[in-house]
Order: structure tokens, then C-alpha cells, then sequence
């Protein structure tokens, strides 16, 4: 079991204190492009300036932070045709910052959706849709092979099937079977309407973020010294938008800055926030050692995770059960989470799933000794078996500092039991390519990490790119781990209802995942993120990584 972080995820009085300007810090600025925003960073970008049929709440409880609430939708959606039909009505009075204030439409949202299929570089997260709507994938196809010059017209001329504007006010989405998730795909930031002028612009590009126009309650202002300045939007109402809070007067975003130039400004009070990117080791470990209340940790995180490689040099013995559990015993995992920070940044844990997603339950198939693991079991495991004996195995890391500090443990460990564990490092581009396509494995270890799109009735997000061998985007490690039985049991989690009988399928597919030792989750990682002391309320988001921009309270 994951252990839950001992630092609050919160820094909030009682009631935020609106007005200030919050200073936000950023290697590199986002496009605000919503469709592709899959990172922190950009998903608190687009905070600021986009919205969605439904959110999530900034709220100090978990368990609330993970549930959608109506945003430019009304209410809940009205679900007929044996689940397979959303219907959505819009509210009226959300508005895009245009001179005329023109009101955000059904088709503005349809457009969104069809953005995402857009060459020569689709959305990474065009996978939820794919697998839910009615036609998107063979919408993508055809926009695929379409000259990026016409894609414009043919977005605004098309359609998707799936995806029905009934009236300026109205949008209706037909699945390819019933979902238990659509309302939490419909909350990512990737389904924001689009407006029609963004057409003229290339997805995700430095063009669409100079003609940005926001829906959200901040806009774009000019600024003499060159940073991104946001105020106030006139078209925004804090009335129609239950959401974001919009505490600050004004955002400014320095960005061009590398990770320990940020932390150093939060801390001498020079910015307030980061926007993306996590606090550098060093000062990492000074300020956790200090206890300073202005360091703030996610109650929810990546599960850090070694992939089995059963097509690699070591398949002959990998692809049997018995290594692979002797696999099991060889990790230590309380040594994973000390090489990355230890409590509160990080935890062990034997489960992919974490609180407080849908399915979640205490579970470990291969216990041993609170998690440090028993190298004799894993010797003798490795040693006789039909695949023959195993005396070394690669293992296929990135060139992070934290990848290096885990693959480390990981070699000591395995060394426990005489086992040589051979490092493979590889740039970040190299290891995507590396670890994409099972049928060209060198290695027979992966480390890799699996971040859930969102919490709560999540389990998809965590499971579905990493069984769903026609998964549209990107994907964790693929050591070419297939079941047929599990697509059917995937499909039925995803489909069960009441709440509880979902629970209970995700937990059952998990378990039978977890023992068949082809992936061996190690910890759960929390982000870390810093702010200054002028800050007063600081709530993370499980679903953005980080905390809302549009919630940060300020000091005078």
C-alpha cells in the first residue's frame, strides 16, 4: 500500500484573500493551446484562460478535488440509449474575450474536439476520445492523411459522428459502448471549445498563444518589460463559472528560466509560483530537512514502475511466471523511495492504483519483509527455472538525475542476490523510442513512470495504454505484456455500474495484472511544488499535478 504524504497538500486559510499579482515562473511558456495540454504546466495554464463542460473543484478534501462539477455545462448530463448517448446543455452566459463578447457555442466545443486529430502532430491525449466516441478514430485517419494546408477547412467543414451540435446550446455525444468515466474525459483540459479564429494558427504553436482568446477569467495584456502579463477578463463572470475563483487581480509568467533559478527567486520572494517543473534536489532536500511550510506536496502522484521486457535478450526465461515473481522479490522498494526523497515525496508501493481512484484496495501478491524484498527467494528463482538461469539482466532508464538515483538502488538490490543488473541509459527522445514498440526490445528491464490523467474513476488511465494494444497516444514502457481475457475485463470494469461493482472489477483486474509480475509498480512519486511566503492559499490539484493559479491567495 501506498502510504499517503505526512505533508499537507495544502497551504489555505479559511477563506482565500482575492486581489495581488501572482508571479508564476516557467522554463518554457505553454502554447495555451488546450487540446495539447497533458503536462502541469500547461494544464494550470489553461486554468487561466480556457474552460470545459465540466471540471474539477479546487477543494482540500481529495475525494471532492477528484469528482467533475458542471462548468460551462448546466448540470449532469442526460445519459440515454443504455448509456451510450450524452446530452450536455451550455450555459448562455459564457462569453469569449472577443470585442462583441460573442457567447461560447455547442460548435465552439465541437471544434474542439476535432482540433485534436489535426496534423502533423495530433493531440497526446486524442486516446480517451478514440476509444470512447463514435468515429473520432476514423476522423483522425482521415485528417492524417489530409494536406496540412486543408486541415483548417476540413476541420470546420466536418464532423464526427460521435459528436452532435443539436442547437447553440445543446451538444450530444455518442459512445462506441457505455463508460463509467466520459464525464472526467469531458473535465481534461484537451476537451475546452475552441473559437473560430484559432483555425488560422497552427495547433500548440508560438502563433496560437500571440492570438490566444481566452474564456477563461484572465486575458492577455500588454507588458513594457517583456513578460506575459494577464488580467482580469471583461467577458468572463464569475457568476456563470463555479470553478475557478479568480482570487488574483493580475498573473504575470517570467519563463527562460532553468529549475534552480526558479526555486531560488520563490525563496527569495522575487516570483510566487513555479508553473511547471518540480524543486531540484538539493533545495528539495534543505527545505523538506527544514520542514518549510512553503514547500507543499500532492496527495497523489506517479507510480514509478519497473516493465518486464518479454520479447528482449532474457525472454526465454522472462515470459516465465516463476522468474517473474522471483522478480518481484528482488526490488526493494523502501530503497526506491529513499533514492526518491523518501516520505513525504514519495512511498512504497506494490499496486498501480492509488487512493483515491475507483478500485483502489490494499494489495500485494509478493510480500516480503515491509517492502525491502528477499534476495534468496529471488536467487533461487532466477536460478532454476525452465527459461534457463538467469545471472544478469539490462535495465533501461532515462538520463534523469531521478532515474539514475532509482536504477542505482535497483543495481544494489539485485546485486543482494547476485544478480548484475547492466544500466542502459538513454536520452529522453531515445528512450521513446526504445520502449515503443515491443517487437524491438534490447533491453529486458524498463523503468518507467505511469501517470494517471485524472483521480477518482481512473483506473482507465492507468490500465488502458498499458493493455489496449490499439491505443491512440502515448503509452508507459511496452514490454509487449497481452492477455486476451483482460480487453474483456478491462472493457467490463469501464463499463460496470453502481460505483461499487466498478470498484470491485478494477480491483479484480488489477490483482490478476499485479501477479503476473509483467509490471512491478516500486513508489508512488508526489510533486513537490514551492511558493513564496507571500502566498496564503495554495491547494493542489490532483488532476493538474499543481495548484490552481486562479485559487493562490495573496498577502498584501
Amino acid at each position: 500500500m501506498a502510504a499517503t504524504p505526512s505533508t499537507a497538500p495544502t497551504t489555505a486559510p479559511p477563506d482565500g484573500k482575492p486581489g495581488g499579482t501572482l508571479r508564476l515562473l516557467t522554463g518554457q511558456m505553454p502554447s495555451g493551446d488546450p487540446g495539447w495540454a497533458d503536462e502541469p504546466g500547461e494544464q494550470a495554464f489553461a486554468r487561466l484562460v480556457t474552460r470545459q463542460l465540466y471540471s474539477y473543484p479546487t477543494d482540500t478534501d481529495v475525494t471532492r478535488a477528484t469528482i467533475p462539477r458542471p462548468d460551462l455545462a448546466v448540470g449532469e448530463p442526460v445519459v440515454t440509449m443504455g448509456g451510450t448517448v450524452y446530452t450536455v446543455r451550455l450555459r448562455s452566459a459564457a462569453r469569449w474575450n472577443t470585442p462583441s463578447q460573442r457567447r461560447i457555442t455547442a460548435t465552439d466545443v465541437a471544434r474542439g474536439f476535432k482540433r485534436m486529430c489535426a496534423p502533423p502532430v495530433p493531440s497526446p491525449l486524442r486516446g480517451y476520445y478514440a476509444a470512447t466516441i463514435r468515429g473520432f478514430a476514423e476522423y483522425c485517419a482521415q485528417l492524417a492523411v489530409s494536406p496540412v494546408a486543408d486541415v483548417s477547412a476540413l476541420i470546420e467543414g466536418g464532423s464526427i459522428s460521435g459528436i452532435e451540435v443539436v442547437g447553440d446550446d445543446t451538444i450530444e455525444f455518442h459512445l462506441v459502448r457505455p463508460v463509467n468515466d466520459f464525464v472526467d474525459v469531458l473535465a481534461l483540459p484537451a476537451s475546452s471549445p475552441v473559437p473560430l479564429e484559432a483555425l488560422a494558427y497552427p495547433p500548440d504553436s508560438p502563433e496560437y498563444l500571440d492570438n490566444l482568446i481566452s474564456a477563461g477569467p484572465y486575458r492577455f495584456v500588454s507588458e513594457p518589460d517583456g513578460d506575459y502579463r494577464l488580467s482580469r477578463n471583461p467577458s468572463w463572470s464569475g457568476s456563470s463559472d463555479g470553478i475557478r475563483r479568480a482570487l488574483p487581480d493580475h498573473i504575470t509568467v517570467t519563463d527562460g528560466l532553468d529549475a534552480e533559478t526558479i526555486a531560488e527567486r520563490i525563496e527569495a520572494g522575487e516570483g510566487d509560483m513555479a508553473l511547471d517543473g518540480e524543486v531540484p534536489p538539493e533545495q528539495l532536500d534543505a527545505l523538506t530537512g527544514d520542514a518549510d511550510d512553503r514547500l507543499v506536496v500532492g496527495p497523489t502522484g506517479t507510480v514509478v514502475t519497473l516493465v518486464v521486457g518479454l520479447n528482449g535478450p532474457s525472454a526465454a526465461a522472462l515470459r516465465e511466471q516463476q522468474v517473474r515473481t522471483a522478480l518481484a522479490y528482488c526490488v526493494d522498494r523502501v530503497a526506491v523511495t529513499g533514492a526518491l526523497g523518501g516520505p513525504p515525496l514519495a512511498a512504497p508501493t506494490a499496486q498501480l492504483l492509488q487512493e483515491p481512484m475507483t478500485g483502489y484496495q490494499e494489495y500485494d501478491p509478493y510480500p516480503a519483509e515491509e517492502g525491502t524484498g528477499d534476495p534468496q527467494r529471488c536467487a533461487e528463482g532466477l536460478a532454476n527455472n525452465p527459461g534457463g538461469r538467469v545471472t544478469a539482466l539490462s535495465l533501461l532508464t532515462t538520463d534523469s538525475a531521478a532515474d539514475a538515483q532509482v536504477a542505482e538502488a535497483l543495481r544494489v538490490a539485485f546485486a543482494r542476490a547476485d544478480i548484475r543488473l547492466d544500466v542502459r541509459v538513454r536520452s529522453r527522445e531515445q528512450y521513446r523510442q526504445a520502449v515503443g514498440d515491443p517487437q524491438q526490445q534490447f533491453w529486458d528491464l524498463a523503468l518507467t513512470r505511469i501517470a494517471p490523467g485524472w483521480f477518482g474513476d481512473a483506473a482507465r488511465t492507468v490500465y488502458q495504454p498499458l493493455l489496449d494494444g490499439m491505443w491512440m497516444g502515448p503509452r508507459p514502457a511496452d514490454g509487449g505484456y497481452r492477455r486476451p481475457d483482460l480487453q474483456a475485463r478491462f472493457e467490463a470494469a469501464s463499463e460496470a455500474s453502481p460505483a461499487t461493482a466498478a470498484g470491485e472489477a478494477w480491483a479484480a483486474l488489477e490483482r490478476t495484472v499485479l501477479a503476473d509480475a509483467a509490471v512491478l509498480p516500486l513508489a508512488v512519486s508526489y510533486p513537490a511544488r514551492l511558493h513564496s511566503a507571500a502566498v496564503q492559499a495554495f491547494t493542489i490539484i490532483p488532476s493538474l499535478g499543481t495548484a490552481d493559479p486562479t485559487a493562490v491567495s495573496l498577502s498584501s
